[in-house]
């Protein structure tokens, strides 16, 4: 007997295109994408709100759905759902909203509200850190490791992966000394890609930026109102200038259609340098992706520009982090961006490369075989959601 049942609303009515929400004219969302890549995970106490006399009525039961914070808020259930919320006391709402770390808990609430679910039968399963086992404008949270989980599931299962196993490595044949992707407009990509030109080392390096198209408006933008709020101000009307002029779209290999680009054509952008310098999704929150996991990947001493905390994190969850090899703690501004950079353009690429064979690859090879080894259980998750409602 399972200790409780999850309902599903508005599933795709399709037999043949595995199970999920929403409309195949409109925006669907697999249930594999979202749950199948957790350790035991089972569809066995899974059930659509149609069949609820189906289950145990002594058993608690969560109503499943999934909105995208902090893109939207939206909560799309059936009015069939929401009475089963608001009349069975044993049926809670359970939120999953984990592809992001920014969450927006005020405008959550809001629209529970309006739509007539009681905020004290809801509880959001999100990637942000700080709320986890908090409640927020009414409604519980908690925290799931959802980024390593689905890492791990797409560097085993994936045909065209970018992986780097110990015995292909060959550090002699790397003719830069870094990599950095930057994919996507963030603010902290464009200052530590200005101050990339100005220390002069970005021919020592394989350099991606705002791929693969951008809205120029959109970048000046960002850079304007955000970027340069962590560069000193004396630098300030270079930064514009140099905005202008120096800072456009750079690529390196051909990307796929998906936001996320594992493809192996990248491989040979890693296995052509020495360490990684990771733009995570966010300097402010303790948010860790695919982009750190594929360093690990591809056996890269890595260091990640924002937040030291990221940092602490992996090492808490017994990884490897490469302080002492950049000789730098922290990359929050333009300023100590410069002393990462400086660090790293001082090094002999040939002396770097003995020191990373001699110091670092038992290192390397562990976190990848870490990563792949973790553990995340769906049963504990569970667990952690009836804990919450208890």
């Amino acid at each position: 007997m399972p200790e409780c049942y999850f309902l599903l609303d508005k599933v795709v009515n399709s037999p043949y295109i595995g199970l999920s929400f929403g409309s195949i004219d409109n925006n669907v969302h697999s249930l594999d994408h979202l749950f199948g890549h957790f350790d035991g995970f089972s569809y066995n106490n899974f059930y659509h709100v149609n069949q609820y006399k189906l289950t145990n009525p002594y058993k608690i039961k969560f109503v499943l759905t999934y909105t995208h914070m902090p893109l939207n808020t939206n909560i799309d259930l059936s009015k069939d759902a929401i009475d089963i919320i608001n009349k069975d006391e044993k049926t809670f709402l359970c939120i999953f909203s984990v592809l992001e770390s920014k969450i927006t808990p005020a405008e959550l609430s809001a629209e529970l509200q309006r739509q007539g679910i009681p905020l004290n039968k809801v509880v959001v399963v999100c990637s942000n850190l700080e709320s986890h086992n908090k409640k927020i404008e009414g409604v519980k949270y908690i925290c799931i490791n959802f980024w390593e989980s689905i890492s791990r599931h797409h560097h085993k299962t994936l045909p065209d992966m970018a992986i780097t196993m110990p015995d292909e490595l060959n550090l002699k044949s790397a003719s830069k000394k870094f990599i950095c992707l930057n994919r996507n407009i963030k603010p902290h990509r464009i200052w530590l890609m200005y101050s990339l030109l100005k220390s002069k080392i970005l021919e020592q390096g394989h350099v991606s930026y705002h791929l693969p198209s951008i809205s120029k408006e959109d970048h000046v933008r960002c850079a304007k109102e955000h970027a340069i709020r962590r560069i000193p101000k004396e630098l300030h009307e270079d930064f514009k200038y140099t905005l202008m002029r120096n800072m456009y779209t750079r690529m390196l290999d051909p990307l796929h259609k998906h936001v996320i680009n594992y493809g192996n054509s990248i491989k040979y952008y890693y296995n052509d340098s020495l360490v990684s310098v990771i733009t995570e999704s966010d300097t402010h929150d303790n948010f860790i992706t695919e982009k750190t996991y594929k360093a690990m990947m591809n056996l890269h001493p890595f260091f990640i520009v924002g937040n030291p905390a990221q940092h602490t994190l992996l090492r808490k969850r017994g990884y490897h982090t490469f302080e002492d090899l950049f000789e730098v703690n922290d990359v929050g501004h333009y300023t100590t961006a410069m002393k990462l950079w400086k660090n790293i353009k001082k090094k002999d690429i040939n002396l770097l490369k003995q020191n990373i064979e001699k110091n670092y690859m038992d290192k390397l090879v562990h976190n990848q075989q870490l990563f792949l080894s973790r553990s995340a259980k769906w049963d504990n998750i569970v667990d952690t959601i009836i804990e919450t409602i208890s």
